[in-house]
């Protein structure tokens, strides 16, 4: 077959009105089913939030005693000081959640995954890392120059796709 025949017979089966009514139902559907699942995670990540707030709410009580404990001589390491530890790292797992759910807002308003969004929560995600590698005192200085230069990396990444943004987009004039 030649390729103006196939030609002719990709464009006879898209003219075909059959064909053409069960694709639009196909896609019809298609949306339907993402609706769905859009609608149904929204109060799972509502759940989820609201448990890690909990926890780290939670965490935030249990240490309030520990402050004024006094600990031994030689404890490596306080119960407050694990406690807080615990708290920072907390904090930081429900702002990246935040940043994921708001990720998924997003994709559910727009129907569109921003490429910043992203980098924005890989950020967030980098930066617990450091600080509680930082915090807990159990680091390589290589394992923190590694994600150092990943953050820096994500970050110039960022503002590289805030540059260049659909929202920063000019109109470009008629004939020029």
């Amino acid at each position: 077959m030649s390729a103006e025949a196939n030609e002719v017979g990709k464009s006879a089966e898209t003219d075909d009105p059959a064909t053409a009514s069960l694709r639009r139902l196909v896609f019809r559907l298609y949306d339907r089913a993402v609706e769905f699942v859009i609608l149904g995670v929204i109060p799972l990540m509502l759940i989820a939030l609201f448990f890690a707030f909990l926890e780290a709410v939670i965490s935030t009580a249990h240490m309030i005693p520990l402050l004024n404990t006094a600990t031994p001589s030689n404890a490596e390491m306080s119960p407050d000081e694990v406690a807080l530890r615990l708290l920072v790292n907390r904090v930081l797992e429900v702002v990246i959640l935040i940043e994921l759910f708001n990720t998924f807002m997003e994709y559910a308003r727009t129907r569109h995954i921003r490429l910043s969004n992203l980098l924005d929560v890989t950020i967030v995600f980098g930066l617990r890392e450091i600080l509680i590698k930082l915090y807990a005192q159990v680091f390589s200085s290589v394992d923190l120059l590694a994600l150092c230069v990943v953050v820096i990396v994500l970050v110039v990444a960022r503002s590289i796709t805030s540059d260049f943004s659909r929202e920063n987009r000019r109109p470009t004039a008629p004939g020029g």
